[in-house]
C-alpha cells in the first residue's frame, strides 16, 4: 500500500491549474526506479516524493531535463522528488548550464509580464527562475521553469540561496 506522503498528485490549488492523479494510489510504486518505469511516466503530471530523503541533510541540488520536461530534487545524488516542469519555448528558451539560486521571494510578482510567480527562486539576474505556475509538460513559458505548487513549496523550503540547479537538454 502506498504511503500517502510518498506519492503526491498535483491537484488544483485555486489560482494555478493542477492535474489529478492518474491511476489507483495503491497500485503506484513506492520506489523511484519503479515509478519511472510506469508506462504513464513520460506524460504524468504527478509528483513522486521520498519524505525520508526530503528531510535528510546533505548536498542538495536540482536537475531540470528540458527534453523530458521533468525536474529532480537530489540529496547527495539520490532522487528525493521527481516532478513535472514547464520550461521556455522559441526565442525564450530556458538556458542550459549550472546555476546557483541567487534570490528567493515567496510572493514575487513579475514586472515584465505583470503576473504572480509564487515561491520564486531566481537563477539569473535576467529574470529566469523557478516558481509555481501552469505546467503543460511541453515548453510554454517565457524562459522560467514552472512547477506545480505541490512540488514548488517543499522545494522552496529545502533549498537556500547558493543551491545548485543544473539545466540540461
Amino acid at each position: 500500500m502506498m504511503n500517502e506522503a510518498s506519492y503526491i498528485p498535483s491537484v488544483p490549488d485555486g489560482q494555478f491549474t493542477g492535474y489529478k492523479l492518474q491511476g489507483v494510489r495503491a497500485e503506484l510504486p513506492q520506489e523511484h526506479g519503479a515509478f519511472t518505469q510506469l508506462s504513464t511516466y513520460p506524460l504524468t503530471h504527478s509528483v513522486w516524493m521520498s519524505p525520508e530523503l526530503m528531510e535528510r541533510s546533505g548536498r542538495r541540488q536540482v536537475r531540470i531535463e528540458l527534453g523530458r520536461q521533468r525536474g529532480y530534487y537530489l540529496v547527495d545524488g539520490e532522487v528525493a522528488m521527481d516532478f513535472p516542469v514547464c520550461t521556455g519555448r522559441g526565442k525564450k528558451k530556458t538556458p542550459t548550464g549550472t546555476f546557483s539560486i541567487k534570490q528567493k521571494h515567496i510572493d514575487h510578482h513579475s514586472n515584465l509580464y505583470d503576473c504572480p510567480m509564487p515561491y520564486f527562486m531566481r537563477l539569473t539576474w535576467g529574470g529566469i527562475g523557478m516558481h509555481v505556475g501552469d505546467v503543460y509538460r511541453s515548453p510554454a513559458s517565457h524562459g522560467c521553469i514552472r512547477l506545480p505548487r505541490v512540488a514548488c513549496e517543499p522545494l522552496y523550503r529545502a533549498l537556500s540561496c547558493g543551491s545548485k540547479v543544473q539545466i540540461v537538454d
